[in-house]
């Protein structure tokens, strides 16, 4: 089983924040909630088209692998995003070749991948393949 959390960023700081997600449809307002140590809690309004969902896998650098990262497979050197479709999470290439599968877990259990960055803070890394 793969640990279930959440990334989005802060509506009062656009900073990053992992956690727990909450939505209060009431008020429209959608949380992460993060443990600060196993006594406290900190609950974060955030925007909610920035949510993202950890993949269950890290990169080579030991970082986390989220939806919407950029991420790069240094020994074929080309770029994808991560996407979740179809209740799955793929990675789709900014360019087609044959050797460029998108299940997720062909890549980060064997190859040399690494986040670059992610959609919403660098869009212009990744272009559109829809």
């Amino acid at each position: 089983m793969r640990e279930i959390l959440f990334r989005a960023k802060r509506i009062d700081d656009g900073k990053w924040v992992e956690g727990d997600l909450s939505r209060c449809a009431v008020v429209g307002e959608t949380h992460i909630r993060r443990i600060e140590d196993n006594l406290s809690t900190t609950t974060h309004r955030v925007a909610p088209e920035t949510v993202c969902q950890y993949t269950g896998y890290t990169d080579l650098r030991k970082k986390k692998v989220f939806e919407h990262d950029i991420v790069f497979y240094e020994d074929g050197g080309c770029c994808g995003h991560i996407v979740f479709k179809e209740g799955r999470f793929l990675i789709e290439w900014e360019e087609a070749r044959p050797d460029l599968r998108n299940d997720i877990h062909f890549w980060f259990e064997n190859r040399r991948m690494y986040v670059t960055s992610n959609i919403f803070d660098n869009p212009e890394l990744v272009e559109s393949n829809d």
